[in-house]
C-alpha cells in the first residue's frame, strides 16, 4: 500500500471529432455584430485527444498540450471551460491536450475541444450539472460548442446556437487539405461583408441531398466564405481536387478545404497529389455519425 487517495489516479481520456460545414449561407447581420446563418455541420474522423485527471483537491490545474503553438493558459477554451464549472481559480485537475485537429481550419477544434472539458470535468468530478445547464454553458463559451455535445449531422440557425439534429449520413469518404496560412475569423467576416452582393445558397439543397448518396451530396455542398477566401494555398487546393473531379469547398471560415466522393481510392490520388503539391496539411477521413466520446 502506498498511502495514495485512489482518487488521485482516476482519469478520462476523450476522443474529439473535427467538423466541416457541408453549407454555410450568411443570411445576415445583427444589431451586435454576430452574424445569423443557416449550415449543416457534419463530424469527420480527425480527432484530437483530451485527458483529464484528478490530482490533489488544492492544486491549481494544469493544462499541457503536444503542440507548442496552443495556449495553455486561460487563452484556451479548455481553460475557459474549466473557469465556468469550477470557479475561477480551478483546482484539482490537470488537462492534457493532443492536437490533430489543424488551427485556423474552420473545422472547430478549439470548440470541440472546449465542448469536450465540459463534458469531462463533469463525469470525472461526478459534478451536480444537467443536460440542459451545460448546453447553456456550452453556447456561451461560443456558437460552436454546442454543437460538439452531441456531434453527427446537423442543422445550424441563428447564429449557429439553434441546432436541429439530422438523420446521420453514410461513413463518406473525405479529402481535407489545409496550407500553413489561415484567416481570423472576423477577417473573413469583414470581407465577405464588404463583398456587398448576395450569394447563392446552398443549405436547402444539400438537405435535399442528404440521403441520396456521395455524388449528388458533395455536388451541392457550398460556402459562402469561399468567395472571399483567396490564400494562394487554398487556390492550389482547389484547383488540384477539380483536377481529380472533385468539388473543393472551404470549411467554416477556412482556411481547409475539403472534397467528397464514393470511392475511398479516388479520394486518396486526390490526397497523394496534393502532398505532392506541397501542401502541408492532407488527411483522407471519413463522415462519422459520432460526437465526443469516452
Amino acid at each position: 500500500m502506498t498511502g495514495e487517495d485512489p482518487l488521485m489516479n482516476e482519469t478520462v481520456t476523450l476522443k474529439i471529432p473535427a467538423k466541416i460545414n457541408l453549407s454555410l449561407d450568411i443570411t445576415g447581420k445583427l444589431p451586435n455584430g454576430y452574424h445569423t446563418l443557416r449550415s449543416v455541420f457534419q463530424t469527420v474522423g480527425i480527432f484530437d485527444t483530451l485527458t483529464i485527471s484528478k490530482t490533489a483537491p488544492d492544486q491549481p490545474m494544469m493544462l499541457t498540450c503536444d503542440e507548442p503553438a496552443v495556449p495553455c493558459d486561460a487563452r484556451n477554451l479548455v481553460w475557459k471551460a474549466a473557469v465556468k464549472l469550477l470557479g475561477e481559480d480551478p483546482c484539482g485537475i490537470a488537462m492534457h491536450l493532443e492536437k490533430r485537429i489543424p488551427s485556423q481550419a474552420g473545422m472547430g477544434g478549439g470548440s470541440a475541444d472546449c465542448a469536450a472539458a465540459l463534458l469531462g470535468i463533469r463525469k470525472l468530478l461526478a459534478l451536480p450539472v444537467t443536460d440542459a445547464q451545460l448546453h447553456e454553458t456550452a453556447g456561451s463559451l461560443g456558437a460552436d460548442v454546442p454543437f460538439f455535445l452531441r456531434g453527427g449531422t446537423v442543422l445550424a440557425e441563428g447564429i449557429g446556437e439553434k441546432l436541429t439534429p439530422l438523420e446521420p449520413i453514410p461513413a463518406y469518404p473525405l479529402v481535407i487539405a489545409k496550407g500553413a496560412e489561415g484567416i481570423p475569423t472576423p477577417e473573413a467576416y469583414r470581407r465577405l461583408d464588404a463583398l456587398g452582393k448576395a450569394l447563392p445558397a446552398d443549405t436547402d439543397s444539400v438537405l435535399g441531398q442528404l440521403q441520396n448518396g456521395a455524388d449528388a451530396l458533395f455536388s451541392c455542398c457550398g460556402n459562402h466564405f469561399d468567395a472571399i477566401t483567396d490564400l494562394p494555398e487554398v487556390l492550389r487546393i482547389r484547383q488540384v481536387m477539380r483536377e481529380h473531379g472533385l468539388k473543393p469547398v472551404l470549411s467554416g471560415s477556412g482556411a481547409a478545404v475539403f472534397a467528397g466522393c464514393a470511392n475511398p481510392a479516388r479520394a486518396q490520388t486526390c490526397a497523394d497529389a496534393l502532398k505532392a503539391a506541397g501542401i502541408p496539411f492532407v488527411t483522407v477521413c471519413r463522415t462519422t455519425a459520432e460526437g465526443i466520446r469516452f
